[in-house]
This record gives C-alpha cells, structure tokens and sequence, in this order.
C-alpha cells in the first residue's frame, strides 16, 4: 500500500517535473520571438538591423541561448539610445517629453507624432523611428534581459535547451544523476529557475506590445 502510495507520488512529481521544464524551454523560445519581433520594427521603421533574425539553437545550452539573445539586446538598446539623442537634440523639449511620457494615451502620442513629423519635413527619417527610439530608450529594456547570471541554476542553464523537451524520466535523470538531487529538489531547481527568466520575459513582451500598438495607431491616424 506504501509502496503504491510513493509511487503515485513520483509519477506527479514527473508529471510537474515535464510542465516546468517545458514551460521553461517555451520561454527561452519567447525571448527569441520577441527578439526578432523586435529587430523587423528597427529594420522597417529606423533603416536599422543590428543583427540578422535569431533562431534558437536545441543543442546549445540554455545559457549560451539566453547570452546570444542578451548581446542582440545590447544592439538594439545601443541602437534605440543613440536615435533618441537625435530626436531630444532635433525637438524641442517640451515636444519630446510629450512622446517620452508613458503616461500620455496612444492617440495622443500619434497626434503628436504626425505633427512632428510634419513640422520637421521627415528630416527624423520614418514617422514611426521617433517614438520607437524614444520609447525603448526611456523603457526597462536593459533590466529585462534573460537573467543567466543565477550561478544557483547553473545545473539548469547547463542544459541543452531541447533536454528540456525530453520524457520526464530522462530529464530526471539529467536532474538527479549520481543521487546528487531528488525528484523534489529537481522540480523546484526548475520551478526556481523559471520564476527568475519568467518575469522579465514578460516584461520584454509589454515593452515590444507598447512599440508595436504605437505604430498600430499611428498608421490609422495618418
């Protein structure tokens, strides 16, 4: 009876073991897509592609991922920094702190936008760069890059990100090889390492929603 009771126990902790892993490689995944979501907006709307489309790599490891997606995230901030020191240099201040304040409503920025772009003769370049560079200078870009400097999940981010899509008994044991963990400890090793990459991830995603509402309704607006 024991025995039974035990064994039912493991078969959910491999169950729980399965979902945080794979929710875990689903948003190492996430940070790619909104990598790339967010290279095409520079590439379109600021002439600007400071690297090509990233892909994520199932062999590497989940650190190695995470640091490639981080260097192109240096890219596009350095990128987004230097247009927003043209467009303060180019504006007047009481204009530019009208597109750098988060709290004025989309519609409000698009009419501000528009009016710019028209005083200026788009000598700003495209309609949209503006606001693009001016909001993802003065958002939390920098502080929502994968976090892989967690020394503590080291055992995690050492893995091959497609390891986290294998049978829960494999990922088991690339958890719990040599007794040095258990099933318990495995899970919550995960679930610990997806608390810290989960949050900025989503983060991330608000910022590049914000950019792409921006250009939604400044296009229905022209």
């Amino acid at each position: 009876m024991l025995s039974a009771l035990f064994g039912e126990k493991d078969e959910l902790k491999k169950e729980e073991l399965l979902r945080s892993t794979q929710t875990l490689h689903h948003y190492v995944h996430k940070y790619f897509n909104i990598t790339n979501r967010l290279l095409k907006i520079l590439n379109t709307h600021l002439n600007q592609s400071p690297s090509p489309a990233l892909v994520a790599n199932e062999s590497e490891s989940i650190e190695e991922n995470c640091g490639r997606v981080r260097n192109v995230m240096r890219l596009i901030l350095d990128v987004s920094e230097k247009e927003n020191k043209h467009v303060r240099k180019s504006t007047e201040p009481a204009l530019y702190e009208r597109i750098a304040f988060s709290g004025a409503s989309l519609n409000d920025k698009a009419a501000v936008i528009k009016d710019l772009h028209q005083k200026t003769m788009g000598l700003l370049g495209n309609v949209f760069g503006p606001v693009i560079a001016v909001r993802l200078a003065n958002s939390d870009l920098a502080s929502v890059m994968p976090p892989v400097e967690h020394n503590k999940f080291q055992p995690v981010l050492s893995f091959a990100l497609g390891d986290l899509v294998q049978s829960s008994a494999r990922i088991t044991v690339l958890l719990c090889r040599s007794g040095e963990k258990s099933l318990d400890e495995a899970v919550q090793l995960v679930e610990a390492a997806l608390s810290v990459l989960k949050p900025p991830c989503d983060c991330y995603n608000d910022i590049v929603c914000e950019v792409e509402a921006y250009v939604t309704i400044i296009s229905e607006n022209m």
